[in-house]
């Protein structure tokens, strides 16, 4: 209790507390105290070099992961995921970082192999994964292609809505230059929720066009979807493309928005509205408002992305309709919500540096001396608590805004018995919340391949603390332009916007650009139109609490339990084994629980890194099974930011293409840049000539092999399995116990354990009556298919899988699981060139980069300063320097600065 008021009063509240009796207050708080502790929040932001990229690029991002209502960096989770998601929504790539005090950073290679397209990045904590997922930063990213596609699309689309959907569908193809792609083939289908409602076969004519039609018969269910095209160049290539389908309705729509929830007879009302095209993008209007006799109540008209507000007394008994004229001269008719007899209602005023004024308000038959609390809160955190009796109409309270964060805040008026009775969304702003940052360079211009000098400054004198992390991207404009149709996310838009509202924000970073009152009143329209609370008062007054399925991970752990073949008893004692494949001497073990239950903790290994486990119960034997402790992966959610996607990719970032296709081939004539491929799983699907050769991992075919010993063969009571294969293998010898061929006496044989890679004397831990088979691979013609670690031969041993025990044929003989865990990938460094150093061979290169420079691991000293350097590349342009992150304290930061560079 003297902790609850000591809170209270260093907000400047203070609610009385009787001796020996807590007040219904007093409980609400707590439980809002024991569910912030219990349940943090964390939130995701990533700094990407660029806003979009094309096949072949690289992706650099640092990752910041912060905690409460504060932006402190979390050291609650460990390890991020980022998940790079392709335009069927598929993850392509998934990589796990380790959080170090809660920063990180990675990159994306973009294989060859990936279509033009939206794709998605994504980041979340395995603890995130516990709340709605509109709290992962989930990002539309654009990835054209012109290395393998040289085709750019023109999507235009017109609609028919009577009854059904009909949809005219016009493509027309054109090659990097804007010439025609006349005579092509083209194949398409049309998807809609993963619904097929069309699908079709075209030539292109000689203006490269191609015209079709298709019908969304469920418009009411059928939202969004995708154009599918397979194009066959008249060169015979063959070329995959997606095209976003936003809609297939013609109409705009708007929606009216009571600032506290509902429209109250007889009070005066902030009606917050947005219209919306059929896209899903803020559409201008402007209208009135007419009761049921026809007189003009109010005029409104929108400012930004298709929202405004407006002021209305509603009266009883009378209905209200909104008629207006859209931006693209359409027209419509919408109801405003019903208005209620009797009822509270907030009215905010949110504009004044200094204080937040609140008024509450309850009709006239509901005015009766009775007690009412406003809350003010984030995700449970309390910035401010005050009651007070409704002994008339209004009473009006006056919050310091100071001590509350910038961000969202909810206001919750609640009645005696803390029911809710209105709520209001609004964006506090604070400048004490922002760390003051200044970016400057050692000079405004430079020539080519010049050094540049950067200084970073944060804080001010009197800060206690003046260490941040930040990291720093520099981009050519000129081949990379940054404009009004390009959107770019922004640090303060994400951990203070994006993450504490549900669902699709249009233009975020826009309210960041500056902050005049034009702008915060903007912001909050988007606060009446689209709040969100994640408290659910009515679970907490009952005590219920969110299930928790996802932990903070820490590390990275292998555990499980071993079990008695029953599939259920555990097995208390047994001795657990992990084996490395990547380095079978590190070799580590445990004893199990009495409930069977092991844990290796603290681990460190990377993505390729695959183990082999093996148990035996207290007497040694090996009769037990192993489940491994696995979390499913995170699936694909549905995106919340399809507004956001470009129909025609390439088209758009059409002299990003340019340039970066320019860049690649100069460096493909020096080496530095080569064909990548996303390889998919291998699978053999040739039957075995000798049936005694099954599950192989084989890459050429089970049996295919220049020699196979089966289990038979192996009967002979060997200790290991290096024992049993001496003198048995054709032009194999061993030396102290590690394979040669006779082809090859100066590199050892590739081992593979039931598809692992693994280390040459990993025969000797190999029990040999697990063994089902082994191939010998020598000769040229086997061996080719695994490259240069096929160049001493390959030794291929697959396991048992009890086929003839009856157990399932998927499971490895007992005692012994294989592992293929989710490591840390391996990030990689940024290229950056020293042009001080001596010329070498790649002196006569062109410099075409468009990232000029990734610096992700900025630190400033005790005083706020950092500095970083990089080279001017060949090309004249303007390059954009744009530095993020935020302070210990949580105060985020960001600074846009331009240097010219010139011939």
């Amino acid at each position: 209790m003297r902790h609850l008021l000591a809170i209270l009063m260093v907000f400047g509240l203070f609610i009385p507390v009787l001796r020996g009796q807590e007040t219904t207050v007093d409980s609400l708080l707590k439980k809002l105290s024991n569910y912030t502790g219990e349940y943090p929040q964390e939130k995701v932001y990533l700094h990407l070099d660029k806003p979009y990229y094309t096949v072949g690029d690289d992706v650099w991002f640092k990752g910041y992961v912060t905690i409460g209502a504060y932006n402190n960096l979390s050291g609650l989770s460990k390890i991020l995921y980022v998940d790079l998601i392709g335009p069927e929504d598929q993850v392509i790539q998934s990589i796990r970082l380790p959080l170090i005090a809660g920063v990180t950073m990675g990159d994306f290679q973009l294989a060859d192999s990936l279509h033009e397209g939206n794709y998605r990045i994504r980041a979340y904590t395995n603890w995130m994964r516990n709340f709605d997922n509109d709290v992962f930063f989930d990002r539309v990213l654009p990835i054209g292609n012109a290395r393998t596609d040289s085709v750019i699309t023109h999507s235009s689309f017109s609609y028919e809505n009577s009854p059904m959907h009909t949809v005219n569908a016009e493509i027309e193809f054109t090659d990097l230059t804007g010439g025609p792609m006349a005579e092509m083939d083209v194949n398409y289908q049309v998807t809609m929720e993963g619904r097929n409602i069309g699908r079709g076969r075209a030539k292109t004519d000689e203006h490269g066009r191609v015209a079709f039609d298709f019908v969304n018969k469920q418009p009411f269910n059928l939202k969004t979807g995708k154009i599918a095209l397979a194009l066959l160049t008249p060169e015979k290539r063959a070329i995959n493309k997606t095209i976003p389908l936003k809609t297939t309705s013609n109409t705009n729509s708007i929606q009216f928005f009571p600032e506290s929830g509902h429209l109250v007879a007889g009070m005066l009302t902030k009606v917050g509205f947005k219209a919306l095209a059929p896209e899903g993008l803020g559409v201008g209007v402007k209208g009135y408002v007419v009761d049921n006799s026809g007189t003009r109540s109010a005029d409104f008209e929108s400012v930004y992305g298709g929202m405004g507000h407006f002021a209305l007394i509603p009266q009883a008994g009378v209905t209200y309709r909104a008629r207006m004229t859209y931006a693209d001269g359409s027209e419509g008719e919408q109801e405003l919500p019903q208005v209620q007899t009797a009822g509270y209602a907030l009215a905010v005023n949110n504009e004044l540096d200094k204080q937040i004024f609140i008024q509450a308000s309850a009709s006239d038959d509901l005015v009766n001396g009775q007690e009412v609390t406003v809350l003010l809160q984030r995700n449970g955190t309390v910035f401010y608590a005050s009651k007070s009796k409704l002994s008339k109409k209004e009473v009006v309270f006056a919050v310091p805004r100071e001590r509350i964060p910038a961000g969202v805040v909810q206001i919750t008026l609640f009645a005696a018995d803390m029911k809710p009775l209105a709520e209001r969304t609004i964006f506090n702003v604070n400048e004490a919340s922002m760390l003051p940052i200044a970016v400057s360079t050692d000079k405004e211009s430079y020539g080519p391949k010049q050094k540049v000098s950067v200084a970073v400054n944060v804080g001010q004198q009197t800060d206690s603390s003046r260490i941040a992390a930040l990291s720093a991207a520099v981009i050519d404009v000129a081949k990379v332009p940054v404009d009004s149709n390009v959107r770019e996310a922004n640090i303060y838009a994400n951990l203070l916007l994006s993450s504490d509202i549900k669902g699709y924000i249009e233009t975020p970073e826009y309210y960041f650009e500056d902050s005049d009152i034009a702008k915060r009143r903007q912001l909050d329209n988007v606060m009446l139109t689209q709040g969100w609370s994640r408290i659910n008062w009515q679970d907490l007054a009952a005590g219920k609490t969110p299930a928790i399925t996802y932990h903070p991970e820490q590390d990275l752990r292998i555990s499980g339990v071993v079990i008695k073949r029953d599939g259920k008893t555990p097995v208390p004692n047994a001795t657990v084994t992990v084996l490395s494949t990547n380095n079978v001497s590190a070799i580590i073990d445990t004893i199990t629980g009495p409930d069977g239950r092991f844990s290796f903790d603290r681990l460190l290994f990377y993505d390729d890194t695959k183990f082999v486990v093996q148990a035996r119960d207290e007497k040694g034997r090996k009769n037990v099974d192993i489940q491994l402790d696995e979390t499913p992966r995170q699936q694909v959610t549905r995106n919340k930011n399809t507004p956001d996607a470009t129909v025609n990719v390439n088209e758009s970032i059409s002299t990003y293409l340019k340039n970066t296709q320019e860049q690649f081939g100069e460096m493909e004539k020096y080496g530095l840049k080569g064909k990548s491929i996303l390889l998919e799983e291998v699978k053999v699907t040739r039957e075995a000539e000798n049936n005694k050769v099954r599950h192989s991992s084989n890459l050429n075919g089970a049996g295919n092999a220049d020699q196979v010993i089966t289990a038979e063969d192996l009967s002979m009571g060997c200790a290991t399995l290096d024992m049993c294969l001496q003198g048995r293998l054709l032009g194999v010898i061993f030396r102290n116990g590690i394979p040669y061929s006779t082809r090859s006496f100066d590199q050892p044989m590739q081992v593979i354990l039931d598809g692992m890679y693994m280390e040459a004397d990993a025969l000797s831990m190999i029990n040999p009556f697990d063994v089902e088979t082994v191939e010998v691979l020598r000769g040229i013609g086997n061996t080719a298919i695994y490259g240069s670690r096929g160049g001493g031969g390959v030794l291929i041993i697959t396991t048992k899988r009890g086929d003839s025990g009856g157990y399932n044929r998927d499971l490895y003989t007992p005692g012994i699981v294989t592992h293929s865990p989710q490591g840390y990938y391996e990030v990689r460094e940024f290229y950056a060139p020293d042009y001080s150093a001596p010329s070498d061979s790649l002196a006569g290169m062109k410099d075409l980069r468009t990232t000029i420079h990734w610096a992700p691991n900025i630190v400033t000293d005790v005083e706020g300063k950092a500095s970083f350097d990089f080279y001017t590349a060949d090309s004249p342009g303007t390059y954009r320097i744009v530095v993020e992150g935020l302070d210990v304290d949580g105060r985020l930061a960001r600074a846009v600065h331009y240097i010219t560079v010139k011939n």
